[in-house]
């Protein structure tokens, strides 16, 4: 493998997207556009995390060959962000669900829940980019909202990544992916 200058990249600014699950990718990755919809500011201190879940190997043996096999659980990938724009948006994918039919507010209608969306993340450093697709996620709260006077009003979220068939969990978008 060569080196590769472009392939390596400082998440100096990100964008987060949500569509209806199992939407397509969108047609541009540098400017998504309907139906896709940007969660808005999220953290910079927190940015965001790929999770990895399970796949734990155990090895099975005879008496024969001690290691004849390896097995491994199944693994589940999860994004966490932490959005720090209140919006309908932001707050429903926190809550779950709630009530946006009053101008000026917001009722949460549930405790807790979970909602289902097609995830699309730009990861920007400078002119060289990357992106994410993940065409089906289920959103939740990961953690309590924080308030601190020292910094914005802080909503973390949990995007557990959910197949669909004959789909890629996720995909990595770049010019330099895939074959040439």
């Amino acid at each position: 493998m060569a080196l590769n200058d472009a392939a390596v990249y400082i998440p100096g600014t990100g964008h987060l997207y949500i569509a209806p699950a199992e939407t397509a990718q969108p047609a541009s990755l540098t400017a998504p556009t309907t139906p896709w919809e940007e969660l808005g500011h999220t953290s910079r201190e927190d940015g965001l995390t790929i999770t990895r879940d399970g796949g734990d190997s155990e090895v099975i043996g005879t008496w024969q060959n001690a290691s004849l096999r390896e097995r491994r659980d199944p693994t589940s990938f999860a994004l966490t962000a932490v959005l720090q724009q209140v919006d309908n948006t932001t707050l429903g994918l926190y809550f779950g669900s709630g009530d946006a039919t009053v101008d000026g507010a917001y009722g949460i209608t549930t405790a807790g829940g979970t909602t289902e969306k097609a995830l699309f993340v730009r990861i920007v450093d400078g002119t060289n980019e990357v992106a994410l697709y993940v065409p089906k996620v289920s959103i939740a709260a990961e953690d309590d909202i924080e308030m601190d006077v020292e910094g914005f009003v802080s909503l973390p979220i949990r995007c557990t990544v959910l197949g669909v068939s004959g789909e890629n969990l996720m995909t990595f978008l770049a010019d330099h992916l895939g074959t040439p």
